[in-house]
């Protein structure tokens, strides 16, 4: 019977390393196979989803399957702040976040979500060699635990969606407009004349239809897989965020990988998001056609008071205490 016991306990401690680490396990050539379970909260098909498939696709592909990327849409890996928690205990999870999220932790990271801070996709690409952001995506991973590998997937311009024929911020005043439940997103939406509410992703549809909101915030793309043609009348073409998504996985996990899967794991997501990027765009025009064809009526910028809502926007710089390192980042990239 001890000797039965005894094997028992020695298969159990052979299968450890199956579990240790942080998911990874023994590889089919006596390396190590590591997986990264990667998750976000759009739709199975959403354009991002489709291109974080390809990612993973290229990097099992140049590893040999040694580092594979398991990828769950629809947040099926639980909400944002729980996995980002998960993240920063060092768990094998990716998160498809943005710099308005990762504010909460080094607050001037959140500038880049602000409204009108950047014009174009050009200017994101800036900011990779920007120092200021360099240094502030450093201290996340030296006092977070999270390592921002990638943020160059764009979703393009954010637009206003609603019931009323609106055009200036004073139009806004009064109007409930959905947006995500973070500090910069919240001020930016405020700024534009209207109060801003923090509704999940997911709820942005029976927000508006039961009334618990006016409209909400979104690119068009993102509107048009939300159906929000259904519960909207107008869409204000503001632009007034150039939305950017980043990529984080946990740095003590990424840590443990060998260096050349670390490169083929940040180079591959950046390759990825670039392609994703210009699949959007060029999906933004059929996504404004077919709300257009739902019966959306477009407000276009040359019928706004861009100008009034531009000023508006340094409300919420100085309300977070942006405005030196919008200064800092704007000097970095040559932006005036």
């Amino acid at each position: 019977m001890k000797k039965i016991a005894s094997l028992v306990f020695l298969a159990a401690l052979a299968a450890l390393p199956l579990f240790a680490g942080g998911g990874s396990e023994t590889g089919s050539q006596g390396g190590t196979k590591y997986t990264l379970r990667f998750g976000h909260v759009l739709t199975e098909q959403d354009q991002f989803n489709q291109y974080q498939k390809k990612w993973a696709e290229a990097v099992g592909a140049a590893t040999k399957g040694e580092l594979s990327i398991e990828v769950y849409a629809n947040a099926q890996l639980g909400n944002e702040e729980d996995v980002l928690e998960q993240i920063r205990q060092g768990a094998n999870i990716g998160w498809q976040t943005d710099f308005a999220r990762l504010g909460s932790y080094v607050k001037g990271l959140s500038v880049v979500n602000a409204s009108f801070f950047v014009d174009s996709y050009g200017e994101i690409l800036k900011l990779r060699d920007s120092a200021t952001i360099k240094a502030l995506n450093q201290e996340l991973a030296d006092k977070f635990g999270i390592a921002n590998i990638a943020f160059n997937w764009a979703q393009g311009y954010r637009m206003i969606f609603l019931n009323k024929d609106a055009k200036t911020p004073a139009d806004l005043k009064g109007l409930r407009i959905r947006t995500a439940p973070a500090p910069i997103w919240v001020e930016s939406v405020n700024a534009l004349g209207c109060t801003a509410v923090a509704l999940p992703y997911g709820e942005q549809y029976t927000g508006i239809q039961t009334k618990v909101v006016d409209g909400t915030e979104q690119p068009y793309n993102s509107a048009a897989n939300l159906k929000l043609f259904e519960v909207c009348k107008y869409v204000m073409e503001t632009g007034h965020i150039f939305a950017t998504n980043t990529m984080v996985v946990s740095e003590a996990w990424l840590k443990k990988l060998p260096q050349n899967y670390r490169t083929i794991l940040i180079d591959e997501c950046n390759k990825a998001g670039e392609a994703a990027t210009k699949a959007l765009a060029e999906q933004t025009a059929g996504s404004r056609k077919l709300m257009l064809d739902k019966g959306i009526t477009v407000i276009g910028r040359d019928k706004l008071d861009m100008q009034a809502f531009v000023r508006e926007s340094a409300k919420a710089y100085a309300a977070l205490g942006l405005a030196e390192v919008r200064a800092a980042v704007y000097k970095d990239i040559g932006k005036n």
